[in-house]
């Protein structure tokens, strides 16, 4: 029974943290949790330090998983970028060559015309 009461406490802090991040409407880069961290401290505060620091953890890993998701989205969409940049690249590469080697195409195609 001891110990029910603090992990339903921690449990009702977190999800009191995690509503009011969600209904506060975080920009969209993931920063500005500490104001989260110190009124779950705060609601924890006299559960104990164990129960405390479990509540900080889950903060922090939430937090991370925001950045991590962000920075996971900025890379796709760079390497997206970059395969588009290469793409485009290749072709205009490609018709350089292709217009570069044409007056040497049509030289052959006309000595071979010439031979008897």
């Amino acid at each position: 029974m001891k110990r029910i009461v603090p992990t339903v406490i921690l449990a009702l802090a977190v999800a009191a943290a995690s509503a009011s991040v969600a209904f506060a409407g975080q920009p969209a880069e993931a920063t500005g949790h500490g104001a989260d961290v110190s009124a779950v401290a705060k609601a924890v505060h006299s559960v104990g330090d164990k129960t405390h620091g479990q509540a900080v953890s889950e903060i922090a890993k939430g937090h991370g998983a925001l950045v991590s998701a962000a920075a996971r989205a900025q890379g796709a969409a760079n390497a997206a970028a970059g395969k588009a940049k290469g793409a485009a690249a290749a072709a205009a590469g490609k018709a350089k060559g292709a217009a570069e080697s044409e007056p040497g195409r049509l030289k052959g195609f006309a000595r071979q015309a010439q031979q008897p």
